[in-house]
């Protein structure tokens, strides 16, 4: 089936209107006209790849906006989606812990993190945290966003490139890629073979929500040659969109 183009003065000329706002500021303007903007992801699926594209730098634009934001209010709490993160990452905490067994691992990685680097502080695993992200402007504001308390505290961040990262670990660690970063098929190789045996790499996806296709399709198949792969989504009842492939390295 043909892929087709949004009509003209609609949907393209929204898209046209935001890249012209590039990079993205939190105001009344913008919040207008993303409300119109996140109506006309139900038609994902019909669009070309070009234009999907366009629309996850779009979407990546407009979650470093936000997190920058509410980073700058040095208030976490007022984040629109820290409930839902609350959610995500309650759940995330209790099924690595499975995954885990008794096997200890000295830190947590997330590459990614972004400025306002939630997944890291509520995830509830009381071990060393780094955030690595590509803009120095996001590591600046992460390390004045979150709270030192017992799961803040252990957090430090560090400027890195995912496709450039190198690791040097000895002992097992915990590693999660964010899922708006593109070329995971690639990097996630590489990555693993920076890792100690038994290390787990945690690669978000999209299970319950029109966002899916702005996020890099991955099967837990990819994976198989790496180790034991499992596969968490959550149920729609739930409240939770995002699910995982976690790879434990053999």
């Amino acid at each position: 089936m043909t892929k087709m183009l949004p009509r003209k003065n609609s949907f393209l000329e929204l898209i046209e209107t935001i890249e012209s706002h590039f990079p993205l500021s939190y105001t009344e303007e913008i919040n207008q006209l993303f409300a119109e903007f996140t109506k006309h992801l139900d038609n994902l699926s019909s669009y070309d790849e070009t234009l999907i594209k366009r629309l996850n730098v779009i979407w990546a634009y407009r979650g470093f906006s936000l997190e920058k934001y509410f980073s700058q209010q040095q208030n976490i709490y007022s984040f629109d989606f820290y409930p839902k993160y609350k959610k995500l990452m309650k759940r995330d905490s209790l099924l690595l812990r499975k995954v885990m067994n008794d096997r200890e691992y000295s830190k947590v990685i997330f590459i990614g993190s972004g400025p306002l680097p939630l997944s890291l502080k509520l995830l509830r695993i009381n071990i060393q945290k780094i955030g690595y992200d590509l803009m120095q402007e996001a590591i600046a504001l992460s390390s004045k966003s979150v709270p030192k308390d017992r799961f803040g505290r252990k957090i430090i961040y560090r400027e890195g490139n995912f496709f450039e990262l190198k690791l040097q670990e000895r002992k097992p660690v915990i590693v999660y890629v964010a899922g708006l970063i593109q070329g995971k098929k690639e990097g996630i190789p590489r990555l693993i073979k920076q890792l100690p045996r038994g290390s787990l790499i945690v690669v978000r996806t999209v299970a319950n929500d029109k966002r899916n296709l702005l996020y890099e399709h991955l099967e837990k198949s990819d994976f198989y040659k790496f180790g034991r792969v499992k596969e968490f989504n959550p149920t729609k009842s739930s409240g939770i969109v995002n699910g995982m492939i976690v790879i434990e390295k053999k």
